[in-house]
């Protein structure tokens, strides 16, 4: 059998496998080398009962992390920050009660030992669409009352999507451009991501409610209720506070772009790809080790290094496998969509076949 034909095979394997009772749609991409596959099964809308395809825009949640961390490094490469500033240099309008913020460098952020953590659950309910919503986030008082969770000298690992937006507005601040401009710029466009942007208002005439994503035609967002039927969402998750942690929405044809032009190492030098994707401390509770915005998945006979992700109404996966130039994407658009047996599955059968 071919090696295209090898491929499909795993993956349309992988479709029929997957559990729909429990998740409204799902899209799955993968390749090895110059090979290339990308699919759906189940439901853009279900209520609607409106089919899924691969071309279908999903909301990518915290894949977005791996373009932020991307545009740090790139900064870094051109001499205009280091890993070592701290924060409060960087963005000195800011201020927390907790003295040892002073501490946090932006290798802290990167790895998630910098003891901030999230304000509150990402509230979707009050979308943020203008240029300020960073700068705004950053001076919050519930930003400025914050005590962390532990000293940054210790580096104890705690996920943050705060984190991540404050790097955001780093880059905003540094570059001289909106964060999503800075990224489109630098990445999205030079790796042919022709579906892909963190400005998910643009897609939806402006507005951020159902109905607006319902009629640019997205995938959305489902969850089970009680006893367990798939219903919709009460709300499309987007707001600009949250662009550079969350916002990205994309496909899974072109996450596989992005995987690729990684790979290849063409957005940042090897010396930063070498400080991402290298492992830094134990990520409690998200199996795996973290880098520098990208996670490490070592398991028996391989090394995955990727991100994924979870908001309302979406569980996605992305996951680079440089040893056989391979990645895998998986987007669902369901809160409790299982697929982790899926990433499993893939990866079995791509050892086993290449």
């Amino acid at each position: 059998m071919e090696k295209r034909d090898r491929l499909e095979a795993i993956c349309r394997g992988a479709l029929e496998s997957a559990d729909l009772e429990h998740m409204a749609g799902l899209a799955l991409g993968a390749s090895v080398g110059d090979e290339v596959f990308t699919g759906a099964a189940g439901f853009r809308n279900a209520a609607a009962g409106a089919g899924l395809t691969a071309e279908d825009v999903f909301h990518c949640a915290s894949i977005s992390k791996t373009f932020t961390s991307t545009g740090i490094m790139k900064l870094a490469d051109e001499g205009k920050l280091s890993l070592d500033d701290r924060l409060a240099e960087l963005l000195p309008y800011m201020s927390i009660a907790d003295k040892r913020w002073e501490k946090i460098r932006l290798h802290h952020m990167l790895s998630h030992i910098s003891g901030l953590h999230d304000v509150e659950e990402l509230d979707w309910s009050d979308p943020q669409t203008d240029e300020g919503a960073l700068k705004r986030q950053a001076l919050s008082d519930g930003v400025r009352s914050m005590t962390l969770s532990s000293d940054p000298d210790d580096g104890i690992f705690l996920y943050s999507d705060l984190c991540y937006d404050l790097l955001g507005l780093i880059i905003q601040e540094v570059s001289g451009k909106p964060f999503e401009t800075f990224v489109a710029d630098e990445f999205i466009r030079p790796a042919g991501m022709e579906n892909t942007t963190f400005l998910t208002f643009e897609r939806t005439g402006g507005s951020t409610d159902m109905q607006a994503a319902e009629a640019a035609g997205l995938a959305m967002p489902h969850r089970c209720d009680a006893d367990g039927r798939l219903v919709l969402e009460s709300v499309y998750p987007y707001s600009r506070e949250h662009a550079p942690s969350s916002t990205l929405t994309s496909t899974v044809g072109d996450l596989l772009r992005w995987a690729q032009y990684n790979m290849a190492k063409k957005a940042v030098s090897e010396a930063a790809y070498e400080r991402m994707q290298t492992e830094r401390v134990d990520a409690v509770d998200k199996n795996g080790e973290m880098g520098m915005g990208w996670f490490i998945w070592n398991g028996d006979g391989f090394r995955l290094v990727g991100h994924e992700g979870g908001d309302i109404g979406f569980r996605t996966s992305f996951w680079t496998w440089p040893d056989k130039e391979a990645a895998i994407v998986i987007l669902s658009n369901t809160t409790e969509a299982p697929i982790e047996q899926l990433n499993e599955q893939l990866i079995r059968e791509i050892a086993r076949e290449f």
